[in-house]
Formats: C-alpha cells, structure tokens, sequence
C-alpha cells in the first residue's frame, strides 16, 4: 500500500509540476507578445493580459499542491517547543489531519463557487470564455493538497522533510 501511495504521489508531483510549467511558459508567452506587440507595432494583443491572468491560476494552484509535496509552506514555529518530544509524532498526525479539513473545506466552497458559475454561464467580459474552467483550479487544487495531508497523516513516512526556515 505503501508503495502505491508513493507512487500516487509521485504521479500527482509530475503533474502539477508539468501544469506549473506550462502554465507558466504560456502566462510568459501571452504578457511578452503583448509587449513586444505594443513595443513594435504600437498595439498590444487584446485579451492577453486576462489570458495570462486565467494562466496565473492555474499556475498558482499547481504551485500551491507542488509546496505541499515538498514541505516548503511557510508555518508558525512558535509553539514548536510547547509540545514535549514524545507527543511530536501525534501533533504532527493532527495537524496533517486539520490541514486536510481545511483544504477541503476550501475545495468543497471552490466546487460550490465553480458549479454555480457554470450554472448561470458566467463568462469573461473580455475574452468571453466560460469562466468555470479556469475557476475548476481552485477545488482541484485544494483537493489534492488534501489528499496529501490525508496521506501524510496515515503514513508520516511520507511527509516530506520541512524545506527552509519556518516562520
């Protein structure tokens, strides 16, 4: 199971990690042609900066799941010294398992948000896109992050080293 588990995370990993990427490159891509455009031609490309907005989004929340799997969020170390030593491995399965409720209590409001954009069709007043979409990146990366914390809780094995200082 074990096994499986770290497979599965691995998978989710390579994926944020490539959608991060992309997501990125195409964010960089669509802000530097609208530049050079109005730098050469006097006329930037319209709708770019809300496309790279839209990318930005996508970006971020690939980020967000990429800082879970690495340890790299920033948390509050004040009361790191309040919790004796032997409790350590307890303390840090139920704040595995609160960040786990909190994220998906953020996914489930990020479900409600995007299913009620979709049911009344919302759209982007520049690009005219449907906007559920972009906006389906926030419960899928909450959701996620989620699964991790979860897993991290069951298997403490798995939870990543802490990367930085913590603050």
């Amino acid at each position: 199971m074990k096994n499986g588990l770290e497979h599965l995370l691995g998978g989710m990993l390579r994926l944020e990690k490539s959608v991060a990427i992309l997501t990125f490159l195409v964010m960089v891509a669509a802000l530097a042609a609208d530049v050079i455009g109005r730098e050469l031609f006097g006329i930037g490309i319209f709708g770019s900066v809300k496309f790279a907005v839209y990318a930005l989004i996508y970006c971020a929340m690939a980020g967000f799941g990429i800082a879970t799997a690495t340890g790299s969020h920033l948390r509050p170390s004040l009361a790191d010294g309040l919790i004796p030593r032997r409790l350590t491995g307890t303390a840090i399965r139920i704040g595995n398992l609160a960040s786990a409720a909190i994220l998906l209590t953020l996914a489930y409001a990020g479900y409600e948000f995007v299913e009620f954009s979709r049911m009344i069709e919302e759209r982007s007043d520049t690009l005219d896109w449907l906007m559920w979409p972009v906006q389906a990146a926030i419960p899928i990366g909450f959701t996620l992050s989620a699964v991790r914390f979860l897993i991290y809780a069951a298997f403490p094995a798995l939870l990543p080293e802490e990367q930085g200082i913590a603050e």
